[in-house]
């Protein structure tokens, strides 16, 4: 698979482009991106080397909902039937992918300056730190009108610690079936943007220059498309352009497929930063499975700081994970205690055999750290799991040469 352009903490904004909030006019999508780091694109590129002789085949995960509706006097209450319909959609979307998704809650909040939200802004890291959900264990999603004819955006995995009350969707209330902004009112917006969450990048990603969206079995692809223009090819690669994807910029009507080699990369990327949503059993001791560890839920990202972290004086445990990540010396692992506990802290190999242990002792309640030292450590993908008075959580950390 050919590396993938990465944007440090990239927003990406699907657009519409018509002069009224309300897409009197026809919309069209569109879509605004910082430029790449460099570094974070040699790291996230490292971390699927070292994944690559891991990733199972169809990895799959069961990823629960939290559906947060946002409206202003009244506008924009999205009925309990488009939900419904909404989540059938993505799932005929992902279907044959191994990833489906399920409605685990559903709140409604009447807030005009959330309604008209824009990323970045204050109104977003309010309404998200107000509303959001466990985000390391749950896809969070929230519908307002938005501004800046925007249709929606996401955050990559890699744009944020997992359990920051940043990730997630926005998107347009407008888009969810049955909705008013025709050709988008088919549910492809949230399908389209959850292909982000889950860290895909456009069709169009790059051109027709190496590496394009560097995924291979998408064609180049030069600009985005519009409408349903069958046949088209803007590059001088085979293939024409893939204006049937849903990462490309075409109608719902137009959208048909995820391919094989865009869900080899989320099995490469989601496990790596999303842990959480692949959570499996723990044995006494260790770590079962595939890997994988169970993350205690409750540690909501309520009173976070502007980066997603928890603020001391919470009242659960929250493990930030390890910083930086992927690393190549070494890496502190933070976690934030809301009373004295006895913690301990060890590094799992993906097969589950111990390999470090970092802490083992009883802690005073706030901020702590334990530093791992990877030069001793092989490169590849581990698991750090931190056990609070009996309670298991996880992250995952990878070490790149």
């Amino acid at each position: 698979m050919r590396s993938r352009r990465v944007f440090a903490f990239a927003v990406l904004l699907c657009l519409a482009a018509v002069p009224s909030l309300a897409f009197a006019a026809q919309p069209q999508r569109a879509c605004g991106t910082p430029d790449p780091d460099p570094i974070v694109m040699s790291q996230v590129r490292a971390a699927l080397r070292a994944r690559a002789g891991q990733a199972r085949a169809n990895q799959g995960a069961t990823i629960p909902i939290a559906f947060h509706v946002i409206t202003s006097n009244g506008v924009g209450d999205v009925t309990a039937q488009q939900i419904t319909d909404q989540i059938r959609v993505l799932n005929q979307a992902y279907a044959g992918t191994g990833y489906r998704f399920t409605l685990s809650s559903v709140d409604r909040t009447e807030n005009k300056n959330w309604f008209t939200m824009a990323p970045g802004t204050g109104s977003e890291k309010q309404a998200k730190q107000a509303l959001a959900i466990d985000p390391a264990h749950t896809f969070n999603v929230y519908t307002c009108a938005l501004t800046k004819n925007l249709l929606g955006w996401a955050y990559f995995p890699f744009s944020a610690p997992e359990d920051s009350y940043l990730h997630g969707v926005v998107f347009h209330y407008g888009s969810v079936p049955g909705g008013y902004l025709a050709p988008y009112n088919l549910g492809g917006t949230l399908i389209h943007e959850s292909g982000h969450y889950l860290g895909l990048f456009h069709t169009f990603q790059g051109g027709c220059v190496e590496p394009g969206d560097e995924v291979d079995d998408t064609p180049f692809e030069a600009s985005p498309a519009f409408g349903c223009p069958e046949g088209r090819n803007t590059c001088a690669q085979p293939g024409d352009d893939p204006i049937h994807n849903y990462m490309d910029y075409t109608d719902d009507a137009c959208y048909t497929e995820f391919t094989p080699g865009q869900v080899a990369r989320v099995n490469a990327i989601a496990p790596v930063y999303r842990p959480s949503l692949f959570a499996r059993s723990i044995a006494s001791g260790g770590i079962v499975g595939d890997g994988s560890a169970q993350v205690a839920a409750g540690a909501l990202a309520r009173g976070a700081d502007e980066n997603g972290m928890v603020r001391g004086g919470g009242g659960s445990v929250a493990f930030r994970g390890a910083f930086p990540n992927p690393f190549a010396t070494s890496s502190a692992l933070r976690f934030y205690l809301p009373a004295t506990a006895h913690v301990s802290l060890a590094v799992y190999s993906v097969s589950g055999q111990r390999v470090r242990v970092l802490m083992d002792a009883t802690l005073p309640p706030g901020e702590q750290s334990a530093l791992v030292d990877g030069t001793s450590l092989a490169p590849g993908m581990y698991f750090a799991a931190l056990r609070v008075d009996g309670r298991m959580y996880s992250r995952t950390i990878v070490r790149v040469k």
